[in-house]
């Protein structure tokens, strides 16, 4: 059985929601919302009730989703420090799980999946191996450069990184930079798994079985498009450039909004729509002529960075253009990779007008979530069984 340590279960589908999800058809999943890497700042507009709705949920079991994945909401302390805070934050989750094994996940050895550093607080104390709950293993798989983010206490993160890089029995990451950095610590621990893609779900862009959303419908065209959470490390300001360089062209941004966009607001033949489920994306990408993932190479996360997005355009058929950011190397003429805003106005222009649709999407057929899982599987099942 898994406990998952990560993000909330509402927020927009990254790798986490993927892997687990996947696990989760046939290994029972408890996924733990997001634990926080802050204080909350009850002064803040909304905080407050977000942390009301959190002390109300935190008393309920974990709901059911799918398959054999539930989730779970905890009351705990937020970016516990002190000894005490960190103590009794590990006895409450010891609790929540022991209340969720009598309940439906049964006995047998947990893997602790961790996807935050900070979870390293709340498994059971390293020297009690075989602790009162069961065996255990610790899987740490690293999605971030978590000293890269100038929004969080990267001093206390990448603290409690270390301390788990040293106590994980696996590490798995997405990006050769991260794979890099973690096995300096950890070692031939460390497995690079690239990102995998609902290869059916987006290939049905292509294949012209979902509709194109009525929001995008009637846009003229080329139509160039973006997907996902809208923070400030998107280059607003080469948006913008391109946007104007071709006023005949439509460009759609799709995604909850983290930042000021203001820049982008008098420029008629921009778009912002706003979140759309992950469900919808394939149609959008329908609509999509080709689509960018225009990062600003002046932030320091870009070395570690590594879309999930990018096969799953690829499946639906859609070229793309991308900042030159390492990840993104190795996908051919598919995906063309830029600096300038005039090497992005050429490589768009090419783009928006392949018609081999059929080729792009079969180049990342192999690359389904389900491939990737059963890897990840695999070398789990090595590690419990050298362990044991």
């Amino acid at each position: 059985m898994i406990v998952a340590f990560t993000k909330d279960w509402d927020d927009v589908p990254t790798c986490t929601t993927h892997v687990l999800r996947e696990m989760a058809k046939t290994i029972p999943v408890l996924w733990v919302n997001s634990i926080g890497t802050r204080k909350p700042d009850l002064a803040h507009p909304g905080h407050a009730g977000r942390v009301l709705q959190r002390a109300l949920r935190g008393i309920r079991p974990a709901i059911h989703k799918e398959n054999q994945l539930r989730v779970l909401s905890p009351l705990l302390i937020p970016k516990a420090q002190s000894v005490w805070a960190i103590r009794l934050n590990r006895r409450l989750m010891a609790a929540y799980i022991r209340r969720e094994q009598r309940g439906w996940m049964g006995e047998g050895a947990i893997e602790y999946w961790c996807f935050v550093p900070n979870a390293v607080d709340l498994l059971p104390p390293p020297t009690d191996h075989r602790s009162p709950i069961t065996d255990h293993f610790v899987i740490y798989y690293c999605v971030d450069d978590w000293g890269k983010f100038c929004n969080l206490d990267t001093a206390w993160l990448e603290s409690k990184e270390r301390r788990l890089l040293e106590r994980a029995d696996v590490v798995f990451t997405p990006a050769r930079y991260l794979e890099e950095k973690c096995r300096a610590m950890a070692g031939d621990r460390v497995h690079y798994v690239p990102h995998g893609v609902e290869y059916r779900k987006f290939r049905a862009a292509l294949e012209g079985t979902v509709p194109i959303p009525a929001d995008v419908a009637a846009f003229p065209h080329p139509l160039v498009g973006f997907y996902g959470n809208i923070y400030p490390w998107i280059d607003f300001a080469l948006i913008e450039k391109l946007a104007l360089a071709r006023p005949d062209w439509t460009f759609v941004l799709i995604g909850q909004v983290f930042c000021d966009v203001s820049g982008l607001e008098h420029v008629p033949n921009v778009h912002l729509l706003g979140r759309r489920e992950h469900d919808e994306l394939p149609g959008y990408c329908r609509a999509f002529d080709a689509a960018i993932i225009p990062y600003d190479l002046e932030n320091p996360r870009m070395e570690s960075v590594n879309p999930v997005k990018t096969r799953e355009l690829l499946a639906a058929g859609v070229p793309v253009v991308a900042a030159r950011i390492p990840e993104l190397q190795g996908f051919g003429d598919h995906m063309r990779t830029c600096r300038s805003a005039d090497e992005w106005i050429c490589a768009l222009e090419g783009q928006c007008a392949r018609t081999d649709g059929d080729a792009i999407s079969r180049s990342v057929a192999d690359d389904d979530w389900t491939v990737r899982v059963r890897s990840i599987r695999e070398v789990v099942a090595g590690m419990a069984d050298r362990k044991r």
